[in-house]
Parts: C-alpha cells; structure tokens; sequence
C-alpha cells in the first residue's frame, strides 16, 4: 500500500469519526440549541448521492464510506426531527432535486464537489445567528479540522482540485463554528456572574 493510498484510508475513517460526536450529544442530553435540522437532513441526502455515485462509478470506498455515514446521519436526523421546520424541509427538497437534475445532465461527480457546502452551510449560519450553542458538540469541529486537513493533503497529492475546495470549505466551517462557541460560552460565563453578583 502506498502512502497516498494510507492516507486515503485515515481520511476515510477521520471523516467517519466526526460524524459521531453530535449525535451522541444529542442523545445524551437532549438538548438541540443551535443545531441545525437543515445540516442535518443534507448530510443524509450528501451520504445517498455520495453512495449512489461510488455505486455507479465502481467506487467501492466512496460508497463503502458513505452507507458507514448514513448511520450517524440518519441517526442524528432523527433525533433532530422534531426541530426540524418547513423551511429545512423544503431546503432538503431542493438539495435532493438540484442532485436528481445533475445526475440526469450527467453532472453528479460536479455537484456532489459542492456537497460540503451544503452539508456545512446551514450550521454556520446557524452557528453565527444563534446566541445559545448549547446543543452544538465541539468535538465534531475540532475533528472537521483534521478531516479537512487530511482529505486536503490526498487532494493536494493526487492534484484533485475538488479535495483541496474541500479543505478550504470545511476547514472555514470549522474555524467559523468553533469561534462562535467560544464566543457564545464567554457569553454566558459573564451572565452568570452577573447573575450570581446579583
């Protein structure tokens, strides 16, 4: 096995370990401020477009890895079904139809290179509208950065741009998210001082 291939492989499995940091969360706690339902419901439909195009492309990783994410996936969606509204509803809608039209065009090894942003997006935004991150496990951003990290450097070895778009998209994410937990916790900290001077 060759270096590349190695890190193909611990990639693989980084991506796989991120995805089970806020599930568990949220079925320990119950707790779902600040989560987005809409990430949530795009990353299952990200994980079926991922495993249908592995499938027909003869990509036994690409689809053995993503049938692994739709467990946590579908799990964290589930759990996130009773935040969910309309509007993320409709917005997963438009996500599985703007995938139905490109894989008709012949186009979904295109779309699915813009996929990240989908599945990352709606969280940001969340993220930085939200002021209680309550709900929103840490652990999954800090190893976004490792996935970023290590799918960026298997871009950059085998000179796939589309990896590389990734790393900088999911690597942003990240930082975004981490940067208004820590905001939003210091935030509260000074509440409740407030609180307790009172």
């Amino acid at each position: 096995m060759s270096a590349v291939d190695a890190l193909a492989i611990v990639a693989s499995v980084v991506f796989l370990v991120r995805l089970l940091p806020q599930p568990l969360k949220l079925a320990r706690q119950g707790v779902a401020h600040g989560v987005s339902p809409a990430a949530a419901l795009n990353a299952v439909i990200s994980a079926l477009a991922w495993t249908a195009y592995g499938a027909q492309a003869g990509l036994p990783v690409v689809w053995g890895v993503s049938v692994l994410a739709l467990v946590p996936g579908v799990w964290q969606a589930f759990l996130l079904r009773a935040e969910a509204g309309r509007r993320d509803v409709l917005a997963a809608a438009a996500f599985v139809v703007g995938l139905v039209l490109a894989w008709a065009a012949g186009l979904l090894g295109a779309a699915l290179a813009v996929t990240v942003l989908v599945t990352t997006g709606p969280q940001v935004a969340r993220a930085l509208s939200s002021d209680d991150l309550s709900g929103v496990a840490p652990a999954t951003w800090w190893v976004a950065i490792a996935d970023a990290l290590t799918w960026g450097a298997y871009g950059l070895a085998i000179g796939d741009a589309a990896l590389v778009g990734y790393f900088v998209v999911l690597a942003t994410s990240a930082l975004l998210v981490l940067w208004r937990l820590a905001v939003t916790s210091r935030g509260v900290a000074a509440g409740a001082d407030v609180v307790d001077l009172a």
